[in-house]
């Protein structure tokens, strides 16, 4: 866990210019303490990404921006729900699933932010072919740069190697190859989910907030709410804003 300390009025300096209030009035806010939720958020590693664009791939909500040779995938905050799918892809774990909350020190002097990093457990991907157009390949060295196993070798404009040994199949080299001399057949393991959410009919109001919330459609509604497992991405928008609290979310060990 990383724990970062905070001046308060190096916050309130930073909030006064950004909302127009005066210091006073912020400071007047905070009388009562400053207490932030554990709150999760995902984050992408430039250095770490190679560009293989499998997260993008299987983000549900369109919520990662495909990366080019000179930018990595990011996350757009605004569309993401949250649901880890992307972290669980990556092959090189290059995406952090963080979970963090703030507050006030006992004197209100300083804010306290804790962060930490949650485990994620990865799909298996595996390469089944590494299919090489000779003809094409112009030997630019490019899927070389992006390969994280090191499966390829290139002496540029002469000769390229390829050890399907070492390969995971990540399609990192199809993905930046400029001429599309690549093409990678490979498998991934289904994403495994540790709980699933449950609904209590017996206080469901019908409002359906859920099923309008519901960012994938996996919530259905036939005389009573149902949630459809299989489609389900357990980001938890639905059992958040039940204003009943009739959705629970099960831990399956």
């Amino acid at each position: 866990m990383i724990k970062i300390k905070k001046p308060v009025d190096e916050l309130v300096d930073v909030i006064s210019k950004d909302l127009k209030y005066t210091k006073e009035e912020i400071k007047g806010q905070l009388t009562d303490g400053l207490k932030i939720p554990l709150q999760k958020n995902l984050y992408i590693q430039p250095k770490k990404c190679v560009h293989c664009e499998l997260c993008l791939e299987a983000c549900p909500v369109d919520a990662i921006e495909k990366p080019n040779l000179k930018n990595s995938a990011k996350i757009i905050p605004e569309k993401c729900i949250k649901c880890e799918i992307c972290a669980k892809t990556c092959p090189v774990g290059a995406i952090e699933v963080l979970k963090g909350e703030a507050f006030l020190d006992d004197d209100k002097e300083n804010v306290i932010y804790n962060i930490e990093e949650m485990p994620v457990e990865h799909r298996k991907i595996k390469l089944v072919k590494h299919n090489l157009d000779m003809d094409k390949c112009i030997k630019c060295a490019i899927c070389e740069r992006f390969c994280a196993p090191k499966a390829i070798k290139v002496e540029r404009k002469v000769s390229i190697d390829v050890n399907e040994d070492l390969c995971m199949g990540c399609t990192a080299c199809e993905k930046v190859c400029p001429v599309d001399a690549i093409k990678v057949d490979y498998e991934i393991s289904d994403i495994n989910f540790e709980d699933e959410f449950v609904v209590n009919n017996d206080k469901c109001i019908d409002c359906m907030v859920c099923y309008d919330l519901c960012p994938v459609s996996a919530i259905s509604y036939d005389g009573k709410i149902e949630i459809d497992g299989k489609t389900c991405v357990h980001c938890s928008i639905c059992e958040k804003n039940c204003p009943v609290s009739a959705i629970s979310k099960i831990i399956n060990k």
